[in-house]
């Protein structure tokens, strides 16, 4: 079956972790909560037992119990707390397009190709991401996060939701990632997969590799 839609992995595939934006939030939370050691939220964000919220509409109260918990911790003032809940979610700003993505991304729509995506990540508000990003969630007929589903890749129930979203079979799904095992399973599912090595260090694969997503541009041409 010809491919009608290309799902992609979000993190390492079509963006990267931006440590330069995420430097100045750090900045930025060291003027108003000065008392803070230094890497305390980032170690907070990644020790974060849960829960996740699973609609974007729970997220503002995600933000305000995650920053509560944290000022809780280490006693902070409440006009330190205040303007840590301006803050709010830091996440989204600080991720960058890979040079590649957008180029890629209009090439596939132009031949009329659906696009969408899939990723691990623990917030549903994938379109903020994109937008800091520079990158319209409007290109996307499916954004779906692992929040959302309550299937984390490599599940097969996860491309299967992303599948029954684009409302296609997975044989007229192509998937690509950065994990050999993610795109492994969208193989064993139907989708046409690729694994992009963007580093050109990963160990020889049975996957069909490509080494950027003009190369993937290519192969769909």
């Amino acid at each position: 079956m010809p491919i009608q839609a290309v799902i992609f992995d979000r993190d390492n595939t079509l963006m990267r972790f931006d440590t330069a934006a995420a430097a100045a939030i750090e900045a930025r939370i060291a003027v108003v909560a000065p008392t803070l050691p230094p890497g305390a939220v980032g170690r907070h964000w990644l020790t974060w037992p849960g829960p996740w919220p699973r609609e974007i509409e729970h997220e503002p109260v995600f933000w305000q119990t995650f920053w509560a918990q944290l000022a809780r911790q280490y006693q902070l003032s409440a006009d330190s707390v205040t303007a840590l809940h301006e803050i709010g979610g830091f996440y989204h700003t600080c991720f960058t397009a890979f040079p590649d993505t957008l180029a890629c991304l209009a090439a596939l729509r132009a031949r009329g190709l659906r696009l969408a995506i899939l990723t691990n990540f623990e917030l549903p508000s994938i379109h903020l991401t994109l937008q800091n990003a520079g990158i319209d969630p409007g290109w996307f007929s499916v954004l779906l996060s692992s929040a959302t589903t309550g299937f984390p890749k490599p599940d097969a129930r996860a491309y299967l939701a992303a599948a029954t979203a684009l409302d296609l079979p997975p044989s007229a799904c192509a998937f690509v990632d950065d994990l050999g095992a993610n795109v492994a399973a969208a193989q064993a599912l139907g989708m046409r997969g690729w694994l992009l090595d963007r580093t050109g260090t990963m160990p020889p694969s049975a996957l069909p590799q490509i080494r950027d997503l003009h190369q993937l541009t290519a192969v769909l041409n």
